[in-house]
């Protein structure tokens, strides 16, 4: 088989898989621009969600140390802002670095590795 197949299969066996969903990759993508941060209802008008998915996402991000929450007063009201953390930024480039291989070994088509799922 294929050394990038391989690759891509030792690679997935070492993400974080509560991570690898798309609502999460693009948080942390987002987060990932925003350096200073960005509001809860910037998030929520962004990914077009509702409220208790979005927080469920958020917490469980939070609680693997990827993502912080702070307050910020923006008119006079305290509004929750979102930060990607060290670690956040490590695993997001992680599932980068998986998504360029995925990219890889789909280009080289069937021809060169006709038999994806054996080991």
């Amino acid at each position: 088989m294929n050394d990038d197949i391989y690759l891509l299969l030792g690679t997935s066996e070492r993400l974080n898989s509560r991570i690898v969903s798309l609502t999460r990759c693009v948080i942390l993508a987002l987060l990932s621009y925003f350096v200073d941060g960005i509001q809860f209802r910037e998030l929520k008008a962004a990914l077009k969600m509702s409220d208790g998915k979005l927080i469920s996402n958020l917490n469980g991000l939070r609680a693997m140390g990827y993502i912080v929450k702070s307050e910020a007063e923006v008119d006079r009201r305290k509004v929750d802002v979102y930060s990607l953390t060290e670690k956040g930024r490590i695993e997001l480039s992680k599932v980068v670095e998986w998504m360029k291989l995925i990219e890889k070994v789909a280009s080289e088509g069937d021809e060169k590795c006709p038999m994806i799922l054996t080991r």
